[in-house]
Protein backbone atom coordinates (compact mmCIF):
# COMPACT_ATOMS: atom_id res chain seq x y z
CA UNK A 1 0.00 0.00 0.00
CA UNK A 2 2.75 2.42 0.97
CA UNK A 3 4.72 1.54 -2.16
CA UNK A 4 1.63 2.18 -4.30
CA UNK A 5 1.23 5.65 -2.74
CA UNK A 6 4.90 6.42 -3.35
CA UNK A 7 4.49 5.44 -7.01
CA UNK A 8 1.39 7.65 -7.16
CA UNK A 9 3.32 10.67 -5.87
CA UNK A 10 6.09 9.95 -8.40
CA UNK A 11 3.56 9.76 -11.25
CA UNK A 12 1.96 13.06 -10.21
CA UNK A 13 5.36 14.78 -9.99
CA UNK A 14 6.52 13.51 -13.41
CA UNK A 15 3.19 14.62 -14.91
CA UNK A 16 3.61 18.16 -13.63
CA UNK A 17 7.27 18.22 -14.72
CA UNK A 18 6.17 17.36 -18.28
CA UNK A 19 3.36 19.93 -18.25
CA UNK A 20 5.77 22.60 -16.96
CA UNK A 21 7.89 22.28 -20.12
CA UNK A 22 4.87 22.05 -22.45
CA UNK A 23 4.30 25.82 -22.29
CA UNK A 24 7.45 26.30 -24.36
CA UNK A 25 6.17 23.98 -27.10
CA UNK A 26 2.79 25.72 -27.17
CA UNK A 27 4.45 29.11 -27.43
CA UNK A 28 6.53 27.96 -30.42
CA UNK A 29 3.56 26.41 -32.21
CA UNK A 30 1.39 29.51 -31.85
CA UNK A 31 3.66 31.18 -34.42
CA UNK A 32 2.22 28.87 -37.10
CA UNK A 33 -1.00 27.29 -35.77
CA UNK A 34 -4.16 28.43 -34.02
CA UNK A 35 -4.97 27.13 -30.50
CA UNK A 36 -7.66 24.73 -31.75
CA UNK A 37 -5.32 23.37 -34.46
CA UNK A 38 -2.64 22.66 -31.86
CA UNK A 39 -5.24 20.87 -29.73
CA UNK A 40 -6.47 18.72 -32.62
CA UNK A 41 -3.01 17.73 -33.90
CA UNK A 42 -1.56 16.92 -30.47
CA UNK A 43 -4.51 14.79 -29.38
CA UNK A 44 -4.68 12.93 -32.69
CA UNK A 45 -1.03 11.96 -32.11
CA UNK A 46 -1.77 11.03 -28.50
CA UNK A 47 -4.81 8.94 -29.45
CA UNK A 48 -2.91 7.02 -32.15
CA UNK A 49 -0.01 6.40 -29.75
CA UNK A 50 -2.34 4.98 -27.08
CA UNK A 51 -4.08 2.84 -29.68
CA UNK A 52 -0.72 1.36 -30.71
CA UNK A 53 0.31 0.76 -27.08
CA UNK A 54 -3.01 -0.84 -26.16
CA UNK A 55 -4.60 -2.05 -29.44
CA UNK A 56 -7.67 -3.56 -27.79
CA UNK A 57 -11.03 -2.28 -28.94
CA UNK A 58 -14.48 -3.25 -27.74
CA UNK A 59 -18.00 -1.99 -28.13
CA UNK A 60 -19.34 0.28 -25.38
CA UNK A 61 -20.22 -1.81 -22.30
CA UNK A 62 -22.95 0.51 -21.07
CA UNK A 63 -24.42 3.91 -21.82
CA UNK A 64 -23.55 5.06 -18.28
CA UNK A 65 -19.84 4.22 -18.74
CA UNK A 66 -19.69 5.97 -22.11
CA UNK A 67 -21.39 9.01 -20.60
CA UNK A 68 -18.59 9.11 -18.00
CA UNK A 69 -15.89 8.91 -20.69
CA UNK A 70 -17.62 11.66 -22.65
CA UNK A 71 -17.80 13.82 -19.51
CA UNK A 72 -14.06 13.58 -18.72
CA UNK A 73 -13.23 14.13 -22.39
CA UNK A 74 -15.47 17.18 -22.42
CA UNK A 75 -14.06 18.67 -19.20
CA UNK A 76 -10.38 17.68 -19.16
CA UNK A 77 -9.57 17.53 -22.86
CA UNK A 78 -11.89 19.93 -24.69
CA UNK A 79 -13.17 22.64 -22.34
CA UNK A 80 -10.06 23.01 -20.18
CA UNK A 81 -7.68 23.49 -23.12
CA UNK A 82 -10.18 25.78 -24.86
CA UNK A 83 -10.41 28.02 -21.78
CA UNK A 84 -6.64 28.00 -21.25
CA UNK A 85 -5.74 28.80 -24.88
CA UNK A 86 -8.28 31.60 -25.23
CA UNK A 87 -7.35 33.00 -21.82
CA UNK A 88 -3.78 33.33 -23.09
CA UNK A 89 -5.18 35.30 -26.02
CA UNK A 90 -6.86 37.92 -23.80
CA UNK A 91 -4.61 38.20 -20.74
CA UNK A 92 -1.01 37.84 -19.64
CA UNK A 93 0.51 34.36 -19.34
CA UNK A 94 1.43 35.24 -15.74
CA UNK A 95 -2.23 35.85 -14.90
CA UNK A 96 -3.19 32.50 -16.42
CA UNK A 97 -0.44 30.80 -14.43
CA UNK A 98 -1.66 32.33 -11.19
CA UNK A 99 -5.28 31.31 -11.77
CA UNK A 100 -4.17 27.78 -12.69
CA UNK A 101 -2.45 27.71 -9.30
CA UNK A 102 -5.92 27.68 -7.76
CA UNK A 103 -6.61 24.22 -9.23
CA UNK A 104 -5.49 22.26 -6.11
CA UNK A 105 -7.74 24.31 -3.80
CA UNK A 106 -10.68 24.10 -6.19
CA UNK A 107 -10.09 20.34 -6.56
CA UNK A 108 -10.11 19.95 -2.77
CA UNK A 109 -13.41 21.86 -2.49
CA UNK A 110 -15.08 19.89 -5.32
CA UNK A 111 -13.73 16.52 -4.12
CA UNK A 112 -14.94 17.25 -0.57
CA UNK A 113 -18.52 17.28 -1.82
CA UNK A 114 -18.49 14.48 -4.42
CA UNK A 115 -15.93 11.96 -3.09
CA UNK A 116 -16.50 10.24 0.27
CA UNK A 117 -12.77 9.63 0.95
CA UNK A 118 -11.50 13.12 0.07
CA UNK A 119 -11.91 15.81 2.73
CA UNK A 120 -11.09 19.51 2.86
CA UNK A 121 -8.88 20.55 5.78
CA UNK A 122 -7.15 23.61 7.22
CA UNK A 123 -3.72 22.27 6.24
CA UNK A 124 -4.83 22.25 2.59
CA UNK A 125 -5.84 25.90 2.89
CA UNK A 126 -2.56 26.83 4.62
CA UNK A 127 -0.54 24.94 2.01
CA UNK A 128 -2.47 26.74 -0.74
CA UNK A 129 -1.75 30.19 0.75
CA UNK A 130 1.98 29.48 1.14
CA UNK A 131 2.30 27.98 -2.34
CA UNK A 132 0.31 30.79 -3.99
CA UNK A 133 2.55 33.44 -2.40
CA UNK A 134 5.57 31.59 -3.81
CA UNK A 135 3.92 31.22 -7.22
CA UNK A 136 3.06 34.93 -7.29
CA UNK A 137 6.67 35.89 -6.48
CA UNK A 138 7.98 33.82 -9.41
CA UNK A 139 5.25 34.66 -11.92
CA UNK A 140 5.27 38.39 -11.33
CA UNK A 141 8.97 39.03 -10.79
CA UNK A 142 9.65 41.90 -13.16
CA UNK A 143 5.99 42.05 -14.21
CA UNK A 144 3.12 44.16 -12.95
CA UNK A 145 -0.12 42.42 -12.07
CA UNK A 146 -2.89 43.79 -14.25
CA UNK A 147 -6.43 42.44 -14.23
CA UNK A 148 -7.88 41.79 -17.69
CA UNK A 149 -11.44 40.74 -17.11
CA UNK A 150 -12.20 38.58 -20.15
CA UNK A 151 -8.95 36.58 -20.10
CA UNK A 152 -8.84 36.27 -16.30
CA UNK A 153 -12.41 34.97 -16.14
CA UNK A 154 -11.60 32.39 -18.83
CA UNK A 155 -8.50 31.31 -16.87
CA UNK A 156 -10.56 30.97 -13.69
CA UNK A 157 -13.17 28.85 -15.48
CA UNK A 158 -10.32 26.76 -16.93
CA UNK A 159 -9.01 26.12 -13.42
CA UNK A 160 -12.48 25.15 -12.17
CA UNK A 161 -12.98 22.84 -15.16
CA UNK A 162 -9.72 20.99 -14.51
CA UNK A 163 -10.60 20.72 -10.81
CA UNK A 164 -13.89 19.04 -11.76
CA UNK A 165 -12.02 16.74 -14.14
CA UNK A 166 -9.50 15.76 -11.44
CA UNK A 167 -12.21 14.98 -8.90
CA UNK A 168 -14.49 13.09 -11.28
CA UNK A 169 -11.62 11.01 -12.69
CA UNK A 170 -11.38 9.21 -9.32
CA UNK A 171 -14.84 7.75 -10.04
CA UNK A 172 -13.83 6.00 -13.28
CA UNK A 173 -15.87 2.83 -13.98
CA UNK A 174 -14.20 -0.40 -12.87
CA UNK A 175 -13.13 -3.12 -15.29
CA UNK A 176 -11.41 -0.89 -17.82
CA UNK A 177 -7.67 -0.72 -18.50
CA UNK A 178 -6.29 2.71 -17.52
CA UNK A 179 -5.02 3.27 -21.07
CA UNK A 180 -8.50 2.54 -22.40
CA UNK A 181 -10.02 5.11 -20.03
CA UNK A 182 -7.59 7.82 -21.17
CA UNK A 183 -7.97 6.86 -24.83
CA UNK A 184 -11.76 7.07 -24.67
CA UNK A 185 -11.58 10.54 -23.10
CA UNK A 186 -9.23 11.62 -25.91
CA UNK A 187 -11.67 10.22 -28.50
CA UNK A 188 -14.62 12.27 -27.25
CA UNK A 189 -12.45 15.33 -26.71
CA UNK A 190 -11.25 15.10 -30.31
CA UNK A 191 -14.78 14.79 -31.68
CA UNK A 192 -15.73 17.99 -29.83
CA UNK A 193 -12.60 19.79 -31.13
CA UNK A 194 -13.39 18.82 -34.73
CA UNK A 195 -17.02 19.93 -34.33
CA UNK A 196 -15.79 23.25 -32.91
CA UNK A 197 -13.48 23.66 -35.90
CA UNK A 198 -16.30 22.86 -38.34
CA UNK A 199 -18.52 25.40 -36.60
CA UNK A 200 -15.69 27.93 -36.91
CA UNK A 201 -15.74 27.29 -40.65
CA UNK A 202 -12.02 27.48 -41.43
CA UNK A 203 -10.05 24.45 -42.70
CA UNK A 204 -7.07 23.01 -40.84
CA UNK A 205 -3.70 24.32 -41.95
CA UNK A 206 -1.43 21.58 -43.30
CA UNK A 207 1.44 23.66 -44.69
CA UNK A 208 3.03 24.45 -41.28
CA UNK A 209 3.45 20.71 -40.65
CA UNK A 210 6.38 20.82 -43.07
CA UNK A 211 8.32 22.97 -40.59
CA UNK A 212 10.72 20.95 -38.43
CA UNK A 213 10.00 23.09 -35.36
CA UNK A 214 6.26 22.45 -35.77
CA UNK A 215 6.27 18.66 -35.99
CA UNK A 216 8.99 18.28 -33.35
CA UNK A 217 6.95 20.31 -30.84
CA UNK A 218 3.72 18.56 -31.86
CA UNK A 219 5.37 15.19 -31.27
CA UNK A 220 6.47 16.29 -27.81
CA UNK A 221 3.04 17.71 -26.92
CA UNK A 222 1.18 14.74 -28.41
CA UNK A 223 3.29 11.84 -27.14
CA UNK A 224 4.53 13.20 -23.82
CA UNK A 225 2.45 16.19 -22.65
CA UNK A 226 -0.82 14.58 -23.75
CA UNK A 227 -0.36 10.81 -24.07
CA UNK A 228 2.12 9.94 -21.32
CA UNK A 229 1.26 12.76 -18.90
CA UNK A 230 -2.50 12.07 -18.86
CA UNK A 231 -1.85 8.37 -18.29
CA UNK A 232 0.44 9.14 -15.35
CA UNK A 233 -1.97 11.69 -13.91
CA UNK A 234 -4.85 9.21 -14.06
CA UNK A 235 -2.75 6.57 -12.32
CA UNK A 236 -1.53 9.12 -9.77
CA UNK A 237 -5.13 9.98 -8.87
CA UNK A 238 -5.95 6.27 -8.64
CA UNK A 239 -3.17 5.74 -6.07
CA UNK A 240 -3.12 8.92 -3.94
CA UNK A 241 -6.42 10.67 -4.69
CA UNK A 242 -7.40 13.72 -6.69
CA UNK A 243 -6.46 16.27 -4.01
CA UNK A 244 -2.92 14.98 -3.39
CA UNK A 245 -2.24 14.59 -7.13
CA UNK A 246 -3.49 18.07 -8.02
CA UNK A 247 -1.33 19.66 -5.28
CA UNK A 248 1.74 19.06 -7.45
CA UNK A 249 0.42 21.77 -9.80
CA UNK A 250 1.97 24.23 -7.33
CA UNK A 251 5.36 23.17 -8.74
CA UNK A 252 4.63 24.35 -12.31
CA UNK A 253 6.13 27.89 -12.07
CA UNK A 254 9.10 26.62 -10.03
CA UNK A 255 9.91 23.86 -12.53
CA UNK A 256 9.40 26.30 -15.42
CA UNK A 257 11.86 28.73 -13.79
CA UNK A 258 14.39 25.92 -13.25
CA UNK A 259 14.00 24.92 -16.92
CA UNK A 260 14.73 28.53 -17.89
CA UNK A 261 17.94 28.47 -15.80
CA UNK A 262 19.12 25.19 -17.36
CA UNK A 263 18.02 25.66 -20.97
CA UNK A 264 18.02 29.43 -21.43
CA UNK A 265 20.82 30.19 -18.91
CA UNK A 266 18.63 32.61 -17.00
CA UNK A 267 19.85 33.96 -13.66
CA UNK A 268 18.87 32.48 -10.31
CA UNK A 269 17.61 35.36 -8.16
CA UNK A 270 17.04 35.60 -4.39
CA UNK A 271 13.33 36.01 -5.12
CA UNK A 272 13.30 32.73 -7.04
CA UNK A 273 15.01 30.92 -4.15
CA UNK A 274 12.60 32.33 -1.55
CA UNK A 275 9.60 31.67 -3.76
CA UNK A 276 10.74 28.11 -4.42
CA UNK A 277 11.08 27.51 -0.67
CA UNK A 278 7.54 28.81 -0.07
CA UNK A 279 6.11 26.59 -2.83
CA UNK A 280 7.86 23.50 -1.45
CA UNK A 281 6.75 24.37 2.07
CA UNK A 282 3.17 24.85 0.90
CA UNK A 283 3.26 21.52 -0.94
CA UNK A 284 4.66 19.76 2.15
CA UNK A 285 2.01 21.28 4.44
CA UNK A 286 -0.79 20.31 2.03
CA UNK A 287 0.49 16.74 1.56
CA UNK A 288 1.56 15.81 5.09
CA UNK A 289 -0.54 13.48 7.18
Amino acid sequence: MERSRLVGHLFAFVTIAIWSTAFVGNKVLLQWLTPIEIMIYRFVLAYVALLLIYPHWRLPRSLKDEAFFFLIGFLGIFVYFLFENYALKYTQATNVGLFMGAIPLLTAIVAHFILPDEHFSRKLLLGFVLAMIGMGLILFEGHRFELRFRGDVLALFGALTFALYSAILKRAPKGYHYIEITRKSFFYGLILMVLWRLWDGTPLQLEPLGQTAVWVNLLYLGLFSSGLAFLLYQQGIERIGSIAASNYIYLVPLLTAITGVIVLHEQITPTMIGAGALILLGLWVAQRK
